[in-house]
């Protein structure tokens, strides 16, 4: 009688069960088990700007007495007098700060009444260039903002 309650249907899932419960309890502690309090995150302070060589390519549409291109920390880029109407193009090294520039643009575009245009277009190294501009008529002072961030 004992060997036909071990085949009976109910004694092989009794068997199956003990042996899968007995399998969880280390699958329990390995999956389950508390982890060890994670380290304080070191506070890192932001990049500094890194310099960056690029091509800047100024477009005046008439002469100007002067133009001027300054970074935001102040730093001249360009200092031009007595700029021809046209396409200038000169190399230089731009700060650039978390994919972002900010740079001043002054102009003294003479006495001419007539509204005007300044393009001004920035093309660094491994990142697609970008063009701003600014319209008007006498002295001109436009910040200008490149962004290089993916959207």
């Amino acid at each position: 009688m004992a060997f036909t309650i071990l085949r009976s249907p109910l004694a092989g899932t009794a068997g199956v069960l003990t042996a899968l419960g007995l399998l969880a309890i280390p699958l329990h502690h390995l999956t389950s088990s508390r982890h060890a309090p994670a380290a304080r995150p070191v506070v890192t302070p932001p990049p500094a700007a890194a310099p960056v060589p690029a091509l800047l390519r100024l477009k005046l549409l008439t002469p100007a007495r002067s133009i001027r291109i300054s970074t935001e920390a102040g730093t001249r880029l360009l200092d031009l007098t007595n700029v021809a109407a046209g396409e200038t193009e000169l190399d230089a090294t731009l700060p650039i700060h978390d994919d972002s520039l900010d740079l001043l643009l002054e102009a003294d575009l003479g006495d001419n009444p007539a509204d005007t245009a300044v393009f001004l277009t920035v093309m660094p190294d491994a990142r697609e260039g970008q063009t701003r501009y600014t319209i008007g008529s006498g002295t001109l002072s436009q910040p200008l903002r490149f962004n290089w961030r993916q959207r």
